[in-house]
Parts: structure tokens; C-alpha cells; sequence
């Protein structure tokens, strides 16, 4: 399976499809994931968009198949580790998404390298920095990871990540999100919680965002939900918001040809 060593450590990625990234072509599309997933959440996206673009789907520093997190990281750091990984495919000039952690991520890329990006797609996400409970929630959830382990986080997480009848409707969405989350390391669950505690506010950032850029949301997402979702567009010039309906916080596994329609128009757009 493919992998490359950048910044230190190895990246695992998944790339499939066509699509040069240069400026008179379709960019290469790059999805990364949020917490405490990996690249698997973007199945049915690389189902469907290789048809027309080049895509590419990394796990994240110590996330799924890449290296074991060994030491805490920021998510500046993983935005390194992403920019790296893009630089050795020759995918700089690419539209880059992420879903909830990954949108912050994106957020720290587009601040760092924004005038290389031709895209950004900003999924069940935000721009706000957690509060004073929400930092104390994620110093609770590091000891619970310590003491229980990824199953306790995962019986934490899942009740937030889907839209409340999704385990009903879409049992099999339930039980690969499930697996995925109990497959996360703890110690990367401890870093990445940590990490995604420190993380600075960025909403006063988002007037300077030049590319263009598309904002998914699930219409029931209790994380980030649509008047989160609302804000940023609000904040991005020209930004475009998409709520995806019948999906929560997971809208690209749940609803994904809600999703992929959204992706395709947005990236074929970009000229």
C-alpha cells in the first residue's frame, strides 16, 4: 500500500484517478479525515470521484495505516505533514477538504500555504477555538482514552456522530464508523485531543481566505451544526454552503451522493 516518509514520519495514502492539478486543469481533490477516524470515512468518495478527478486520501499522523504517533503534534503539524506528502505527489495546486478535526487542519494549511490551494471544502466543521468546557471536556476524554482505551472513546463519540435515526436507517454506516473509531490508537487519540484543544481561533482569519470554497454541513449535526456552518460562510468571501440533508456529522458516509454532487460542481468549478 502506498506510503511516503515526509517530515519524520511515514503518511500512508490512497490516490486513484486523473487529474493533473495544473492551473487549465481540474485540481487534485484531498480529503482528510477527522477525529478519531482515518481515510476510510471517504469510501464512497473515492468510488465516485475518480471518475473525473485525481483523488487522494491520506491518514493523518498516527492515524490508520500511517506511523504510530509517538510524540503530541499540533494540527500545524499535520498540516506540514499533508503539504509534504502533497509536495512529493505534485499535488500542491490541489482542492483540499476536511471533515470536522480535518477541517482544522485545512484551516491551519490554508493559513500556511493558501496562495498554493486552487480549493477548499471545509466539511461539519469549524473555525471557533473549543471554550473553557469544551477544553475541559477533551482533558476528561484524554484520561478516559489513558484508562479505557479507544472503545470508551468510541462509546463516547458515536451517539454525536450520526443523525439520530442513522443507526436505524443505515446500520452498515453505523457499524464501519464504529470499527473505524475503535481501531484509532489511544496514545493518537490523546495527541489529537490535546491538540485539537490548543488550536487557536481562526474566525478572524477567514476574510483573508482567497480560494475559492465550498462548506458542507449535515443538517443534523449536533457537533458543528448549520448555524456553526453559517458562520463561516458568512466569513469567507464568496463561499459557498451546501447542507446536506438527512446527514449528521458524518455527511460524506451518510448521505454521499448528497455529498459527492456538492464535491463535483464545486471542484469543476474551479478555473
Amino acid at each position: 500500500m502506498p506510503a511516503r516518509s515526509v517530515n519524520g514520519t511515514s503518511i500512508f495514502y490512497e490516490e486513484s484517478g486523473r487529474g493533473g492539478g495544473g492551473d487549465s486543469a481540474a485540481p487534485p481533490v484531498v480529503l482528510l479525515h477527522g477525529f478519531p477516524l482515518d481515510s476510510r470515512i471517504w469510501a464512497a468518495q473515492r468510488r465516485a470521484l475518480p471518475e473525473k478527478f485525481r483523488v487522494i486520501t491520506p491518514d493523518l499522523r498516527g492515524f490508520g495505516q500511517s506511523a504510530a504517533s509517538t510524540a503530541p503534534f499540533s494540527l500545524e503539524l499535520l498540516a506540514d505533514d499533508v503539504h509534504a506528502l502533497l509536495k512529493e505527489l505534485g499535488a500542491e495546486r490541489c482542492a483540499l477538504g476536511g471533515l470536522s478535526m480535518g477541517g482544522y487542519v485545512a484551516l491551519a494549511y490554508v493559513k500556511k500555504y493558501g496562495g498554493e490551494l486552487r480549493g477548499l471544502m471545509l466539511i461539519d466543521t469549524k473555525a471557533e477555538a473549543d471554550t473553557p468546557e469544551g477544553k475541559e471536556a477533551r482533558t476528561r476524554m484524554v484520561e478516559v482514552a489513558r484508562q479505557k482505551g479507544s472503545s470508551a472513546i468510541a462509546d463516547l463519540m458515536e451517539p454525536k456522530m450520526l443523525a439520530p435515526d442513522a443507526a436505524k436507517q443505515r446500520p452498515a454506516v453505523a457499524k464501519e464508523l464504529r470499527a473505524i473509531m475503535e481501531a484509532c490508537p489511544p496514545l493518537t487519540i490523546e495527541h489529537a485531543l490535546l491538540a485539537m484543544r490548543e488550536r487557536p481561533d481562526r474566525v478572524a482569519e477567514l476574510g483573508q481566505i482567497k480560494v475559492p470554497t465550498l462548506i458542507v454541513v449535515g443538517e443534523h449535526d449536533a457537533i458543528t451544526p448549520p448555524a456553526v456552518a453559517e458562520t463561516m460562510r458568512k466569513g469567507i468571501p464568496n463561499a459557498r454552503l451546501v447542507v446536506v440533508r438527512g446527514a449528521g456529522h458524518m455527511s460524506c458516509m451518510e448521505q454521499p451522493e448528497q455529498v459527492n454532487q456538492a464535491m463535483r460542481e464545486f471542484v469543476a468549478g474551479i478555473v
